[in-house]
């Protein structure tokens, strides 16, 4: 069974303990507080106890300079004391005691409030010239300042209590966010290395794992395997069963592909129908070849389907081995790919290996990708302009906006030759933004409100970010949102659906219009039409070319204006290039078209040159 995809301790660790460290410092902290607050609020209590004592001895001897001989007299008599009554007291004061030398009571008032023993006390030594005549014991009640205190200490006690809680619910939700961050970054780094619906390995981390088999297979004398298949006829299982369906079929497939590899190896996916297989640490190209014919007698076996029965695909294979292929994990992948294209132009599903014949094919392809790479960088790519127009009066309504690529040493390639290829390397992306910013840009140079339609790629809208690049070349253009048409095929909508959905959603916010372009090539979209925001229909060249031969398509092109009437869509004709074309198009109730009839595609100055002779024409007309 192939291996599981390297994973790495989640960096976040750090953060987590760190994180938990803090919470409990904070809790020892918040206790730590609140007991110093405590001990601080006993202590000024205490403190000011006694100095109220003190001020009452202080006065009593004022009163009754002769009180220290009365108390070593022992005196117990309450008339010899009644003269202390007059003596001020403290709010603070309930009640005192006068305590002879023995520690015996000689006088209480006045009786204090509350249960004996109840509230805190306080004394003070009652002495004069010979020394200490006895003692003075206060008791306290919790009022005046003694109350004040205490309420400033428990609101402080409280407040620390509040923030230390508060540090506390803060740390925690750190805590929580930063796990639900781990977790987004631990998914993200799966992605990277896995493929989300089969669980195998992707592109970048078959490269990865070919590079260390290569490492560890030279100083040992052994040779590595790589193994790129196609499934022949898998994009007609969505068409036909749809995506739930395909996705099953992928899921089984992954697994049947696991159980034939051994556990060393590895199985990645590469994209919808291609897989790869690198096979380490063989002895000679018989193993590979071996493999191979393993993987497509196994394939070949039915794939069961959830609506019952089984579907059957045919495996083309391409095969390199390393050293004699190549030695670098991107010149055998590339080698297994070109031998993977010869096997794919045979009639049958076939077993190619690599031929170093197929090196030119490579290095040919090798050098087409550099030079669209620095003429992308460079901005030497071109937009001509095909004009769109009104069938009933041949009104021009706006253009598409289409790529050509002057090479300067190639001339002028088809998007045909380029595009499928920037697809595969990821320069669609780059390339598809530079493409809207152009148009953008040209358009906003167009007197009158004449629209331009800007053709995406499906990979543009798993890759990168599409809605930003849009809004950005509006923005930088200044042309209006609504001037902007932006093409997909009926691919797309095999696609992740509800992500396609809301894409497709947040460009229409933007104020764009969204067409679905060479509609009534794939009619397995016609369940989820009503669910995209589109706003115009383009009818496939397909049912155009022959029109004027065969009366069916005349009824297919009525259906389709009539489901772009009931679903509020404008519907566009591809490939116009005959009047009698025109005349039934017309007829069909169909609203604009677009073909050689009413003109090729142009540089941008030809357009502007015949936007202006419509702009005279028009004005002659009007006057």
């Amino acid at each position: 069974m192939a291996r599981p995809a390297h994973s790495a301790d989640p960096p976040t660790d750090t953060v987590h303990r760190l994180v938990r460290r803090l919470m409990a410092c904070a809790l020892l902290l918040t206790l730590a507080a609140i007991g110093v607050n405590q001990v601080l609020l006993d202590r000024v209590l205490h403190g000011g106890a006694v100095l109220w004592t003190e001020s009452l001895v202080a006065g009593m001897l004022r009163r009754e300079p002769g009180l220290p001989a009365l108390l070593r007299a022992g005196g117990t008599d309450p008339a010899v004391f009644a003269h202390l009554g007059g003596v001020p007291e403290v709010v603070e004061i309930a009640g005192f005691q006068l305590l002879g030398p023995e520690g015996q009571v000689l006088f209480q008032s006045p009786p204090p409030d509350g249960p004996p023993g109840r509230l805190p006390q306080a004394e003070a030594p009652v002495r004069d010239a010979e020394g200490v005549a006895g003692r003075l014991v206060v008791s306290l009640r919790d009022a005046g300042r003694r109350a004040a205190l205490r309420q400033a200490f428990r609101l402080a006690q409280a407040s620390i209590a509040a923030f230390g809680a508060t540090t506390l619910l803060l740390l925690v939700w750190l805590g929580r966010r930063g796990r639900q961050e781990e977790a987004a970054a631990a998914r993200a780094r799966y992605l990277l290395r896995h493929d989300s619906l089969t669980g195998l390995a992707t592109h970048a981390e078959l490269r990865e794992r070919l590079a260390l088999a290569l490492a560890v297979a030279r100083p040992a004398g052994l040779q590595v395997g790589v193994l790129v298949l196609n499934l022949r006829g898998f994009r007609d299982v969505n068409a036909v069963h749809g995506r739930a369906t395909g996705d099953a079929v992928l899921e089984a497939l992954a697994l049947r592909l696991r159980t034939l590899v051994r556990r060393e190896d590895t199985v990645a996916r590469l994209s919808a129908d291609r897989f790869a297989v690198v096979q380490t640490a063989i002895i000679g190209d018989e193993d590979a070849i071996t493999l191979a014919e393993r993987l497509a007698t196994a394939l070949a076996e039915p794939l069961p389907l959830a609506c019952g029965g089984g579907l059957t695909l045919g495996v083309e294979l391409g095969l390199a081995v390393a050293p004699q292929d190549g030695e670098e994990a991107e010149l055998l992948l590339a080698r297994a790919e070109a031998a993977l294209s010869a096997a794919r132009g045979q009639p049958e599903p076939a077993i190619r290996g690599f031929e170093p014949a197929m090196d030119e094919a490579i290095r040919a392809r090798r050098e087409i990708e550099s030079d669209l790479r620095q003429a992308i960088e460079a901005q030497a790519l071109l937009l001509h302009y095909q004009p769109q127009r009104r069938l009933r009066d041949r009104r021009l309504t706006g253009f598409e906006a289409l790529l050509r690529w002057p090479h300067p040493t190639r001339g002028m390639i088809p998007p045909a030759e380029f595009v499928a290829m920037a697809e595969q390397n990821g320069l669609i992306v780059p390339l598809g933004a530079w493409v809207i910013r152009a148009a953008c840009a040209e358009a906003a140079r167009w007197p009158g409100d004449y629209r331009v339609a800007v053709n995406l790629s499906p990979a543009q809208f798993r890759h990168g970010d599409l809605v930003c690049t849009v809004a950005d070349a509006l923005a930088r253009s200044g042309l209006s949102p609504h001037r902007l048409e932006l093409e997909i095929t009926e691919s797309l909508l095999q696609e992740d659906t509800e992500d396609v959905v809301r894409l497709l959603r947040d460009l229409r916010g933007l104020g764009v219009s969204i067409a679905m372009d060479d509609f009534g090539t794939g009619w397995s979209s016609l369940a989820h039409l009503w669910r995209f925001p589109f706003g115009k229909l383009k009818i496939d060249r397909a049912f155009v070319t022959e029109l004027t031969r065969d009366p069916k398509l005349s009824a297919i092109v009525a259906t389709i204006v009539g489901l772009g009437r009931i679903l509020d869509m404008t519907v566009v004709a591809e490939g116009v290039e005959t009047e009698d074309q025109a005349r039934i198009l017309t007829a069909e109730g169909c609203e604009q078209g677009q073909g050689w009839l009413f003109g090729r595609p142009m540089p941008a100055e030809a357009a502007r040159r015949l936007i202006a002779e419509e702009s005279g024409r028009a004005s002659r007309n009007a006057a």
